[in-house]
């Protein structure tokens, strides 16, 4: 019980603790910048959907060469908005999921198993994915021992197939997306209007008890099966 309390504490720590960093840099560039928040996010609404592709495109690339994808799920909620940011957060997760799950077990597969072969981690995951698939990747996507990005290429190493990994990579990262983009609104509200929306402060907060929830229920399921 309490280890399953330190994960889903971890999760909404590291969550908030990125939220604060890109906090004080959009406060710097409103307030010491000339207002280049405003600037960018005005350039954003004026630009039509060349911004959300470019934006897309740059976080699936970001996926592929494994960059931490919290800091452009923050950024996406800043620019866009939290139900936007969320659908195009959701949207380059599953496209940088699949090309990096190809590239994992087609091109990178030799490299990958001489590099993690015997990592703990690796080793884990590769023996559980082969008694409860669906259920041991829902739970390495809900809590991040290793970063997402670097963990599709190590999934895809491992026996598992491309639709399941594809369908819980994305469905199992919506309550996260939520209260990181919510949380990147919050920012953009308070920083450019100096207004709170309580709304989106629910919504963070809802997400947050989702996440604390589906850990517990996931670990729980796989200690059950684990122990019978």
């Amino acid at each position: 019980m309490h280890r399953k309390k330190i994960y889903s504490k971890k999760i909404i720590v590291h969550g908030a603790l990125i939220i604060m960093l890109v906090g004080v840099l959009s406060f710097a560039a409103e307030h010491w910048g000339e207002g280049h928040l405003s600037v960018i996010a005005d350039w954003i609404k004026a630009s039509g959907n060349f911004a959300p592709f470019l934006f897309m495109a740059i976080n699936v690339l970001g996926m592929v060469i494994m960059i931490p994808q919290t800091l452009f799920t923050v950024v996406a909620g800043v620019l866009f908005g939290a139900v936007k940011g969320t659908g195009m957060c959701l949207l380059s997760m599953a496209a940088g999921s699949a090309i990096s799950f190809f590239l994992g077990r087609f091109v990178f597969r030799g490299r990958v198993l001489k590099r993690f072969r015997h990592d703990p981690n690796f080793m884990k995951m590769e023996m559980l994915s082969r008694e409860h698939p669906i259920k041991v990747l829902a739970l390495s996507r809900i809590v991040p021992v290793v970063p997402y990005s670097v963990a599709n290429y190590l999934w895809a190493a491992t026996g598992v197939r491309f639709l399941p990994f594809l369908v819980m990579s994305v469905v199992c990262l919506i309550p996260e997306t939520v209260f990181l983009t919510a949380g990147g609104h919050l920012l953009s509200a308070g920083v450019r209007k100096g207004t709170v929306n309580w709304e989106m402060m629910g919504l963070a907060g809802v997400a947050a008890l989702l996440i604390f929830f589906l850990v517990r229920a996931v670990q729980r399921s796989i200690e059950k099966d684990t122990s019978a």
